[in-house]
């Protein structure tokens, strides 16, 4: 790992502050917790992208083309609508830019994807690591490829 440096407003740029010692160390503690707590890491982890990936939904929704106004013109949401002719009420188009004009939509998306991480938090810090681990050794496909991942990744990642 090179020397990783940082500026701080207010200090003279030509003299970093050097974070080596300190960076490493917390590195160090964070894989062996990962290592030692490998599904408890991937629920946390996971939770918090959840909530994120939340908070980021009108974001989502702009660059997919979902507008306050409507779809819009040339974005992947026109192509859909187009695609569709007449957009059906209550339809997965319809529901999508109903949550993108800011209507009740939004709030179920969010509402949702906030429950969902939380509860993937909090099951992930309180509930016994072997609970944990059968959940979500007991998945399929996608996710058990992901969490066996996970592991390998951090079981091979050493610090000096």
């Amino acid at each position: 790992l090179s020397l990783l440096t940082i500026t701080i407003h207010g200090i003279d740029p030509e003299q970093p502050v050097a974070l080596k010692p300190a960076l490493l160390k917390h590195l160090k503690d964070i894989s062996n917790w990962v290592r030692a707590h490998p599904y408890r890491a991937f629920g946390l982890f996971g939770g918090i992208t959840i909530l994120g990936l939340t908070l980021a939904i009108p974001a989502i929704l702009e660059i997919v083309g979902f507008g306050a106004l409507g779809p819009v013109g040339g974005s992947i949401a026109a192509g859909w609508q187009s695609s569709l002719g007449l957009v059906a009420a209550g339809s997965p188009f319809a529901f999508l830019q109903g949550a993108a004009m800011g209507g009740a939509a939004m709030g179920v998306m969010t509402g949702i994807g906030v429950l969902v991480g939380a509860v993937t938090v909090a099951a992930a810090l309180t509930l016994k690591e072997g609970t944990v681990g059968g959940l979500v050794s007991s998945c399929k496909g996608a996710v058990g490829g992901t969490v066996n991942k996970f592991k390998s990744f951090f079981g091979k990642w050493k610090t000096q």
